[in-house]
């Protein structure tokens, strides 16, 4: 079975929660593979260790993964999902998967 290279959207509580869980190699059939968070203190934890990115733009743009974990602030869950979706990535969104009915639907 292919490794599913997966990146992590958001490394705060939750985030690096998966981040870390992926990078063990906990989850059967996926890597850790990239992270991406606004914050460069965060983003100096994790260089080195896998590709940094200082937005989802750039993560999804650098096709390094094959799917990523949303775990950003909820108001980001919707444009970040559709981003990641359209670029043909496959996509987990923490919840909420967004704030309204209308982006849910989306």
């Amino acid at each position: 079975m292919k490794q599913v290279r997966v990146g992590v959207v958001g490394v705060g509580i939750m985030g690096s929660s998966h981040a870390q869980r992926f990078e063990k190699g906990e989850i059967k059939g996926a890597a850790l593979a990239a992270i991406c968070d606004i914050d460069p203190a965060v983003r100096a934890k994790w260089s080195g260790r896998v590709p940094v990115f200082a937005s989802a733009g750039e993560l999804i743009a650098a096709k390094a993964v094959d799917a990523v974990v949303v775990a950003t602030p909820h108001y980001f869950h919707t444009t970040i999902g559709i981003a990641a979706l359209k670029a043909g990535l496959h996509v987990l969104v923490e919840k909420p998967i967004s704030v309204h009915k209308a982006d849910c639907e989306r």
